[in-house]
Order: C-alpha cells, then sequence, then structure tokens
C-alpha cells in the first residue's frame, strides 16, 4: 500500500477509567480496567502513582513504574487499584491541580499504555462541579451531594485529560447535532459569550479551509493553570489567559484549528511533529495576513527562531515531537523549530506550488487521516499528489537540515545595454551547503519598486537583471518569505535574544535593592542563569555574552547606559544591542518596589518578543518593538547632496540663525588650516553678536585648566603656559593653528574650557579596560556614559579597522571603543559643567569633526545632561561624501595652509642635560650643518635649553631661511671618554 493511504489500525485496548477525589487532602483515588486485546503486547506506565493493586487476569503482581505484558494468544485483562496526591502547592501544569477551587489533570494522573485506547471514563465529582474530558458523549447523574460524570469517545486515544469545577455552562448549537459549550468561572461568567461567538467564527473558517468539524461537540474550557491547550473535543486556556483581550483574536482559534490537525488528524511522532508548524501558518500566520501584517509575522517567527536556536541546540524538524508549555524556557528552542520553522516550511510550499494545489492538498490530508495518524512522509506525497511535483527534494532540505541558509548580496556594474540596463548582483549563500531557495528581490528606482524572484541553488549565484531605470536599492527577501538567518540590521534587541542566550550574565545591586528583585532571581536561578554582584562586577564581564541589569544605578551599568532614572511607580524592561558583545543583548530592569516586581515576574514569559515593557503591578502600561531593516538590503546609489546656489546662505546669515544657540561645535581636522581659520571666524561672529562666550577646546586635559585661566587672564606669557600646559607633548599638533584662537580669548579674557581627560588614564583604559582603574583614576571619568548610541560603536568600529591594527581582536575593539566614549563622554560632561555654573554664557566648541557628530558624539551627550539646550554644529566642506547626521551647516572655506613650520630636521629625545639628537631626518638642516647624532642640544641662539618644549617654543617664530645657532654637547674620544661644547650655525 502507498505511503499516502492511511493504515487502518488494529483494535485497540480499551480502558475502563473511574476515579473520585477528596479535594481537601488534594487526593485522586481511581480504578483501570484495561482489556488489551490478543496478539498486543502493551507497557504500562505508572509513574507518579500510588499503586495499592495490580491484577492481570485475576492474580496480583508485584509492581515497577512501568510494568511490560507480552502478547498473548487471547485478550488480556488488568485491574488497576492506585492514587495520587497533588499538594496545593504544586498547581502547575506538568503536575496538576486538586482542590476545592477546581480540578485540572493534564499529566501522568492514570495509568497510560504506550498504545492509543480506547476509553471510558466515569468521574465522581462534588455536585455543584461540572466536569470536561475528551468526549463527544457526556451524561451525568446526582446522589446526595456526589455527581457522577460519563464520558464517552469512540475514538482512540494516548491519554486523558479532564478538568472540573464551578463551573457556568452555557451552550449553543453549531451545526446538526454539534454543540458549542463554554465552561466558565462564575466571576468571568460576562467573558463566555465572546469566546463562543469568536469560536463559532473560527469553526466557520476552518470548516470552508479544511472540510466538516470532526466531532459532535467542542467546549471552551477555563481552569486554575496558566495553559493554552487544544484536546479532541475541547480547548482548555488558564483563568490569567483568558482575561487578556488579545486571546480570541490570536490563541483561540489556533487551539479549535488543532480539533483537525493534531487532534482529528494525529501526529505520525516517528517522522517529527508537523502539526504545530501547520496550525501556526493557518491560524496565527494567516490572521496576521487578514490584518496585512503576515511579512511583519514572519519576520518576528525569524526574530524568534534566532533569539532561542543557536548552532549548540538546534534540531531537525523531522527530530521535533513536541514542546510542552510555551512559558518553560527550556521549551524555547524546540518550540521555534517546531512551530516557527515548521510554520515557515508551509508558506515555503504554499509559495512553491501556489494556493490551489495547496489548499487541495490540506483538504486532501483531512479526508484521508481523519481520526488516524499522518507523518510528513504523508503529507509530502499528498501535496506532491495535488502539485504534479515531486516536493521530495523540498521536504528532505526543510525536514533533515538543522542550519539556515545566511544570505549576502553584493552588487557588480550598471551596464547601458541600448534600450534598457543591466544591473549585476552576486548572491552568496555563505553555510557550509546550499539550499535550493526561490529568493524575491525588490529593485527600488524613481519609478518605484519591480520584484523579481531566483532561484538559488548553489553557493554563489551571479545574475544580470534587466531594468528600464537606474536601481537605487535591492531588497532581497522583503517580506520574509524564507527561513533564513536574519542579517544584524534586520534583528532588534528583544527580550527573547536574552532568554534563549546560550552565555549570559545577571548583575544584581546589593542591600535592600536585591530585595526588591528577588522574585527575578529566584527565576534567574530556574534559569540556570549565574548572577554576580554588582560591585563585583566589570567591564570584562559584559564581553561575549548578554547581559541582565537588575536596576540601572550600577557603577557598571552606568558606565555603559549612562544611567537610567529609576521608574516613580512599576516595572520597566528595555533590552538593548550590548555595546561590548555585537550580537548580544543587554537588558536593564529598574523596578519601583518588591511588590512591583513579583507582579510582573510571571508575566514575562508571555512578553519575549518586545524590547521595552512597562508594567504596573503586573499590567502591561507600554510595550514596544524597536524598528529594524526590512528585507536584506543593498544600497546601489546614494545621489549626492547639492545646494541651490541661490539659496545659500552667507555666512553672516548662518551667524545670525545662530543667534539663540547656547552651544556651536566646529569641528576640525586637526592639519587643515582652513578649519581653524573658520573657528576663529565663528567665535569673532558670536563674540560680536554677544561677548558672554566661552570657547571649549578638545586640545587641553582637564587638569591644564588652571594654566589655561592664568594664561587668559594674563598672568603668564606664552612660554610659560605652553611649558605648563605641557602642549607640545599632550597635544602635539602645530601649535600655529590655534593661536590665533587662544590669543583672540587671552585678549578678550574669554574663558577656555579645557575639555579632554588624560591622554595617559585614557590609554589605559583602551589597553585594560575600566576594570583597572583605581578609585583615583575613577573619580576623574564620568560616571554616567553611554556606548550604546545607534550607530557609534559601527562608526568608531570603521575607524579601528582603518587605523588599528589588522584583524584587531574582539577586546582590542572593545578597548578602543570605550577609550573614543570616555573622551566624548569627558568632554560633554565639561562642557555642561561649565554651562551649569554659567548659565549666562554661550560656548564654541572646538574638536575633531569625529568628536563633533551630532548624532554620535559629543552633542547628543551634553543634550542628555542638558535636554533643553539648543545646539549647532558647524563643519568645513572637505569633499567628501556627508551624512546629514553629521552637521547642521556645512561652510565652503578657500583652502588655506600656514607657511612651512622652521624646522630642525632632528629626532629629539628627553635628557637630564637637555634634547639629546636620536636621529636625522632625510634632508635634515641640523644634520647638513654638522649637529650629530647623540648631540645634547643646550642652547638655541643663546637661548637656554632644557626639554623638546623649548626648542618647539623657540622655533614658533622662526620662519625656513633664518638661521640660528645651536649649541651642543658631543661626546669626544674612544679611549679616553670627553665631551666638547659647540656652537653651530644652522640655516633653517
Amino acid at each position: 500500500m502507498p505511503a499516502s493511504a492511511a493504515t487502518p489500525r488494529p483494535a485497540p485496548p480499551r480502558h475502563q477509567l473511574d476515579i473520585a477525589f477528596d479535594l481537601h487532602s488534594h487526593r485522586l483515588i481511581g480504578t483501570s480496567r484495561i482489556t488489551i486485546p490478543a496478539q498486543t503486547p502493551v507497557t504500562i506506565s505508572l509513574a507518579n502513582l500510588e499503586v495499592m493493586q495490580f491484577d492481570l487476569d485475576g492474580v496480583t503482581l508485584q509492581t515497577a513504574e512501568q510494568v511490560v505484558l507480552p502478547s498473548a494468544p487471547q485478550d488480556q485483562h488488568v485491574a488497576i487499584r492506585f492514587h495520587t496526591t497533588y499538594a496545593g502547592n504544586r498547581a502547575d501544569t506538568l503536575n496538576g491541580l486538586i482542590g476545592p477551587s477546581g480540578i485540572a489533570l493534564t499529566g501522568l494522573w492514570h495509568p497510560r499504555l504506550d498504545t492509543a485506547c480506547q476509553y471510558a471514563l466515569t468521574a465522581a465529582i462534588p455536585k455543584e462541579f461540572a466536569a470536561i474530558s475528551e468526549a463527544e458523549e457526556i451524561s451525568d447523574t446526582v446522589a446526595g451531594n456526589i455527581r457522577t460524570v460519563r464520558f464517552l469517545f469512540e475514538h482512540p486515544l494516548a491519554s486523558l485529560n479532564f478538568v472540573a469545577g464551578p463551573y457556568v455552562v452555557e451552550e449553543e448549537p453549531i451545526g446538526p447535532g454539534q454543540t458549542l459549550y463554554s465552561y466558565f468561572f462564575a466571576e468571568d461568567r460576562e467573558l463566555a459569550a465572546g469566546y463562543r461567538k469568536k469560536t463559532i467564527e473560527y469553526l466557520k473558517r476552518y470548516q470552508e479551509l479544511v472540510g466538516p468539524y470532526p466531532y459532535k461537540r467542542f467546549s471552551i474550557v477555563e481552569n486554575r493553570l496558566p495553559t493554552g491547550y487544544a484536546m479532541p473535543t475541547f480547548t482548555l486556556l488558564g483563568q490569567a489567559v483568558v482575561r487578556l483581550p488579545f486571546i480570541t483574536e490570536t490563541s483561540l482559534g489556533h487551539e479549535v484549528l488543532h480539533s483537525w490537525f493534531g487532534n482529528s488528524v494525529d501526529v505520525d511522532a516517528s517522522q517529527g511533529n508537523w502539526c504545530e508548524g501547520l496550525t501556526t501558518y493557518l491560524a496565527d500566520q494567516a490572521f496576521a495576513a487578514d490584518k496585512g501584517a503576515d511579512a511583519a509575522f514572519r519576520k518576528q517567527q525569524l526574530i524568534t527562531y534566532q533569539s532561542y536556536v543557536g548552532p549548540d541546540n538546534t534540531m531537525t524538524l523531522a527530530d521535533f515531537s513536541g514542546a510542552g508549555s510555551h512559558l518553560a524556557t527550556g521549551n524555547k528552542a524546540a518550540r521555534a523549530v517546531g512551530y516557527e520553522k515548521g510554520s515557515m516550511l508551509f508558506h515555503m510550499l504554499f509559495r512553491e506550488i501556489g494556493d490551489v494545489p495547496f489548499y487541495a492538498g490540506l483538504r486532501d490530508v483531512y479526508a484521508r487521516f481523519r481520526h488516524q495518524q499522518a507523518s510528513w512522509q504523508d503529507l509530502a506525497a499528498r501535496f506532491s499528489k495535488s502539485s504534479s511535483q515531486n516536493l521530495a527534494p523540498f521536504f528532505s532540505q526543510w525536514l533533515n537540515r538543522a542550519d539556515l541558509p545566511r544570505l549576502e548580496i553584493s552588487s557588480g556594474a550598471i551596464t547601458e545595454k541600448g534600450d534598457h540596463l543591466e544591473l549585476g548582483l552576486t548572491i552568496k549563500q555563505l553555510q557550509e551547503k546550499p539550499y535550493r531557495l526561490r529568493l524575491p528581490l525588490d529593485i527600488v528606482t524613481a519609478k518605484g519598486k519591480e520584484r523579481r524572484e531566483v532561484t538559488l541553488t548553489e553557493s554563489e549565484t551571479k545574475l544580470r537583471i534587466r531594468l528600464t531605470d537606474y536601481p537605487s536599492l535591492v531588497i532581497g527577501d522583503p517580506d520574509y518569505d524564507l527561513m533564513r538567518t536574519l542579517a544584524p540590521e534586520e534583528l532588534p534587541s528583544t527580550w527573547s535574544r536574552f532568554l534563549g542566550a546560550r552565555e549570559r550574565l545577571a548583575i544584581a545591586p546589593a542591600g535592600e535593592d536585591l530585595r526588591i528583585y528577588a522574585p527575578l532571581i529566584e527565576l534567574l536561578a530556574a534559569m540556570e542563569c549565574p548572577v554576580k554582584p554588582a560591585n563585583e562586577a566589570t567591564d570584562k564581564d559584559l564581553a561575549g555574552k548578554a547581559v541582565l541589569f537588575l536596576g540601572t544605578n550600577s557603577p557598571l551599568a552606568r558606565s555603559i547606559f549612562a544611567g537610567q532614572p529609576q521608574p516613580a511607580t512599576g516595572f520597566t524592561l528595555e533590552a538593548r544591542e550590548n555595546p561590548l558583545a555585537p550580537g548580544q543583548v543587554a537588558v536593564l530592569i529598574a523596578s519601583a518596589s518588591a511588590a512591583e516586581t513579583a507582579a510582573a515576574a510571571p508575566k514575562l514569559a508571555h512578553y519575549g518578543k518586545y524590547g521595552t515593557l512597562h508594567l504596573n503591578l503586573g499590567r502591561v502600561a507600554q510595550k514596544s518593538v524597536l524598528e529594524t531593516a526590512q528585507g536584506l538590503r543593498l544600497v546601489i546609489d546614494t545621489p549626492p547632496m547639492g545646494l541651490a546656489l541661490p539659496k545659500a546662505l552667507s555666512f553672516a546669515a548662518i551667524m545670525e540663525q545662530l543667534g539663540d544657540n547656547q552651544v556651536v561645535y566646529v569641528g576640525e581636522n586637526h592639519t587643515r588650516n582652513e578649519d581653524h581659520l573658520l573657528q576663529l571666524r565663528v567665535i569673532r561672529a558670536l563674540f560680536a553678536q554677544n561677548p558672554n562666550l566661552a570657547i571649549g577646546m578638545e586640545m587641553f586635559s582637564r587638569e591644564a585648566q588652571p594654566v589655561l585661566d592664568r594664561y587668559v587672564a594674563g598672568e603668564l606669557n606664552e612660554r610659560e603656559f605652553l611649558k605648563q600646559s605641557e602642549y607640545f607633548s599632550k597635544w602635539g599638533y602645530d601649535y600655529r593653528f590655534y593661536r590665533e584662537i587662544i590669543n583672540f580669548a587671552r585678549r578678550h579674557r574669554l574663558p577656555i574650557v579645557a575639555l579632554n581627560q588624560e591622554k595617559a588614564l585614557v590609554n589605559k583604559v583602551f589597553k585594560e579596560g575600566t576594570a583597572v582603574l583605581t578609585a583615583e583614576e575613577l573619580a576623574k571619568i564620568p560616571a554616567d556614559r553611554d556606548l550604546t548610541i545607534p550607530g557609534y560603536r559601527e562608526r568608531i568600529t570603521e575607524v579601528f579597522t582603518m587605523h588599528g591594527p589588522h584583524g584587531g581582536k574582539p577586546e582590542q575593539v572593545n578597548g578602543f571603543f570605550q577609550a573614543q566614549a570616555l573622551w566624548d563622554e569627558t568632554m560633554a560632561e565639561s562642557v555642561t559643567s561649565f554651562l551649569a555654573a554659567h548659565p549666562e554664557r554661550r560656548m564654541v566648541i572646538l574638536a575633531g569633526q569625529g568628536h563633533t557628530d551630532k548624532a554620535t558624539a559629543i552633542p547628543p551627550r551634553v543634550a542628555r545632561r542638558l535636554p533643553a539646550i539648543r545646539q549647532t554644529v558647524i563643519l568645513n566642506s572637505m569633499g567628501r561624501e556627508l551624512d546629514q547626521t553629521e552637521t547642521d551647516y556645512l561652510i565652503f572655506s578657500k583652502p588655506d595652509e600656514l607657511p612651512p613650520a622652521a624646522l630642525l630636521g632632528v629626532m629629539l629625545g628627553n635628557t637630564a642635560d637637555g634634547p639629546r639628537v636620536e636621529g636625522l631626518s632625510e634632508k635634515s638642516k641640523a644634520g647638513a650643518a654638522g649637529i650629530r647624532k647623540k648631540d645634547v642640544i643646550l642652547a638655541l641662539d643663546d637661548e637656554p635649553v632644557t626639554t623638546i618644549d623649548d626648542l618647539k617654543i623657540f622655533l614658533l617664530d622662526k620662519e625656513i631661511g633664518n638661521q640660528v645657532t645651536v649649541k651642543v654637547k658631543r661626546e669626544t674620544g674612544f679611549l679616553f671618554k670627553g665631551e666638547s661644547i659647540l656652537s653651530i650655525p644652522v640655516v633653517l
């Protein structure tokens, strides 16, 4: 018989189960009478049961947790008396609940055979209770205080579920001989009508889509446990779940559909579980499609999969048999495979064969396997028939491979071809072995989008795409039609990415604050997540893992996220990218009280897809997901920006527009003189507007502030200022670039604010991170430092890649990144500290263009500290591509260069005697005049020189062609050492 035909089952065992309860003792007492057909071997599981007697054909046997009964030539009869107890504190989905408030038995609560049975159940319950189990016929009688309920179901089942409680039972017809029931607690009775109405809509939908509803009755049952199950003839929903406003629009339809697939058409688990993926596709994804949100739904499926499934915990779809409760963290990876990947398989199948063959195959599966088992192989055969295609390769790659496609798109040339254009594209599959894929492509041009689809079968596919207009953008898989690995720019920061991370760490506060987060500490322990005290954690602990901060006030949290205010009320969760571990998330949790944490903790499992949550006493007040790139995006062309010259502003007009800005940044390339001339021009113009001005300079670290103050006040001359500020050793660029700016400030007594951090301290952070800083050093740096500004790490990493060591290690990149952030945060703190003390002043900031970037550098960090401040960034045009986030005004200055500096052409090192010549440049003027290596320079034109700074200060006012007399001390003799003092004229 072909694999696609349903094989009739042999006659199943018959199992009569009689149960009663002692609710106050949480106890179940039961009797099983099982008739096992001849030639049928069985294993009976007695797990979790206390067996009082086990008889086989009237003979009492000793029992174990499993009893193996070989086949016999005649029917065998088993009688089992048993009991089990569910303590009141064991109300969970694995064990069940027995108590005065209700009964819910969904686990191992009765003897179970390793084969399906024909069940008949009788239950004795309090007369005020109603009961439900798998049944098409339910009858009851009442004697005294006991209600005896009988359940009959003509189809074999692996096991039974039983639920009872003080229900309000309501009903309405749904078809000939078919009835819909609701079993709701009195306190939720007003919800029942809405649930029945929506269920009727789902039943009608699926009957039209798949075929007739397979049972005589369907019940919506509320219970005290946090469940969401579908059993033959009823769905079991937890009371907390029922009360969620969105359940009727989402999960209810999913559970109703299981009546067709999963219950009526059962799963042959030997080849894997197909029904969860199919039900997710036909219910959850279809509901999203009804609202035009199917692409977003599929993207979320890929996010969920990528959050929980990694190379070390993946499985194939063929290996997925089930995953239990969606609330159990340990099940998340398996559920992502079965539900998300399974659903995507059916979506890709739909696209592969088309809608008519897809739904024809679906109805064929239901018609052929109703009340029987079906396997993946059976489904593949039926869809192959309905589509007249051999789908074996399609099913094989998606069922039997655990990896996912990883795609990369790159562009080639755009070629003019007479009446059309040709765009060259290369699409690579980066995983080890290629898949066969149908990849949709959107080609974006000025006229709109053109949709193309390409078939990929190789690791690299080169394409020539014919176009009628120039493309600006290519988007691969724009609607998320493929099961694939998302690119980093598509993947948002979500709570689920922490829950699913293989390497993770929680950082907990100490003292009273720890009590606030105690309920979460328990949750983390259950997740086997390490917890480290905040006073022991360092930046090194954040590398390579997902991190959770309990509380946002620890020094480490503040050094990464710039400190977040604790909420006055409620519980807040925010997920961001971990700036020290690309690809991982860092989650910040802040709670106003232990009560808020206790109320929120059990809800968090429901909200993994969100990046931001705020709850008030467990009720969600706000939730959001960060928007990310849609599809695999390849920018083909970014048109350059331009200015309409008639609309260009004069410099005076620009300055006038800056009248109400308190901070003006004028970015520089340190060695471009036109940038420094622009800085001086801006300072003069703003000073003319309002002399209450200050100048902030990157070029000086904060320890130089007293020296700057004394120089501006006229208490030091220039030589003293340059020596005492250590300008040449701390900054080193030609002082002539800044001389007129500093002298303008000195002449008008304008404060110059030293913005920068000590170079040695920043270098220490670069090399070793912040963990090695002493208490004294930590006191010198801003406590609040934001490493999470979008685009910041990418920009800094690009700089590191250009200038740092080739193939730098992650810890080197992290060190460089933290050092750059330390510079930006220190300068922002210096700016805001000065303005806080002098609110009447405006300020011009002179810093490198990397530090004036208005989206990621100093400006947003100043705005974080002074939210109401008005700021503007000005840059000189450099003839390069410019992002609009870099600046507010672009100035077109004439190129300008300083006259060449007068140089001796020597490399020097400081010694106790004075600067010693360590080397001579190729065209050294000093060398040509007779100065030698190892000479110690003592004076220039009789002016003493004791340090390299003295020499540089002396040469500042010299010009090329000037002659200076260099006095040097030179060692003489070979066997008998001596010294000579020489005066050597050098033409500069």
